[in-house]
């Protein structure tokens, strides 16, 4: 049944200015002409006014012609019958195909606004995965960056570690130096212990004091070397702190990666079944275009055969020509 909305009168008007106009007359000119509509109620409507101009267009048997007595009544009875039912077959089949195709075009248009969505899921998970992979190449870079510091602290241990060592060579000299001193002054002081005493006592005192700052400086070294030790532990632990949270944000990142990855799997299977889906109902609806024309072609046929039947009553009918 046709839906409210557009009416019949609308819908012959519309057919009436495409026939002046010499236009094919089809269900999306009529909504163009019309501009408003569902296709179903159009087509509805233009179904139902072509049945009433094939019913128009058949001609009936006539009446006035002489024929036996109660031949013409049986054979308009006939007739009558005969032509309801193929009008009452060809209605059902026609409704039935009308319902298939709009069953048809319901799952093509569920088919395609699954793909919308797959889609528009795809476009966002893509998105999403465009910001993951740039989160990781910033928290690699952040990595290189933490690894270029921590080998500069190492060159930096490693100057401080040799100037520990030029230090401490330092110290074995000033050593050196003194040994040798004192054994100068051990052999000053047994060849000249009587006359030299005094000398003796300003060479020891000079030396006491220059082991005394000898022994400053060492332990001022050894003191700054325990510092910067230390300092270096601190941060050479921090750094590996920091290196363990990237690489847990590594990890993390890595297993939304493979998140994704079998998200997209998934949507891709979904936009393959739904793409299946559509060709299965593009070919019920081919299938049933094809039975249409069938049916029309049925049609076509069974007016030749009422044409021509209804010319062999009409030559039957004829009185006999005088020889």
């Amino acid at each position: 049944m046709a839906r409210n909305g557009i009416r019949y009168d609308d819908v012959c008007r519309a057919i009436d200015t495409l026939q002046q106009r010499d236009e094919t007359v089809s269900v999306q000119k009529i909504r163009e002409l019309l501009g408003t509509g569902s296709y179903t109620t159009i087509s509805d409507h233009l179904r139902d006014w072509r049945l009433r101009q094939n019913g128009d267009s058949v001609q009936s048997i006539p009446r006035n012609l002489e024929r036996p007595e109660g031949l013409d009544k049986w054979v308009a009875d006939i007739w009558d019958k005969a032509q309801q039912a193929a009008y009452e077959k060809l209605a059902v089949y026609r409704q039935e195909a009308d319902e298939q195709i709009r069953e048809a075009d319901d799952v093509s248009h569920q088919a395609q606004r699954q793909c919308e969505n797959a889609e528009q899921r795809l476009q966002a998970l893509n998105d999403h995965m465009l910001r993951v992979q740039e989160r990781f190449e910033n928290k690699t870079t952040e990595a290189a960056h933490l690894q270029a510091e921590l080998q500069s602290l190492q060159s930096a241990q490693s100057q401080q570690q040799k100037r520990i060592l030029q230090l401490e060579q330092t110290l074995q000299r000033h050593q050196s130096s003194l040994e040798q001193a004192e054994k100068q002054h051990r052999d000053a002081m047994a060849k000249q212990h009587q006359a030299n005493q005094a000398k003796l006592a300003q060479e020891e005192k000079r030396h006491e004091s220059a082991e005394t700052r000898l022994m400053g400086l060492l332990e001022d070294a050894r003191q700054e070397r325990l510092k910067q030790e230390k300092q270096y532990e601190q941060r050479l632990a921090s750094l590996d702190q920091r290196c363990e949270r990237l690489q847990q944000d590594l990890s993390e990142q890595r297993r939304q990666y493979g998140q994704l990855q079998e998200s997209l799997r998934a949507d891709k299977v979904h936009m393959e079944q739904a793409e299946s889906e559509k060709r299965v109902s593009d070919d019920r609806v081919k299938s049933m275009q094809q039975e249409r024309q069938r049916l029309e072609s049925e049609l076509k046929n069974l007016r030749a055969a009422n044409r021509e039947l209804h010319d062999r009553l009409s030559r039957a009918s004829l009185p006999p020509t005088a020889s």
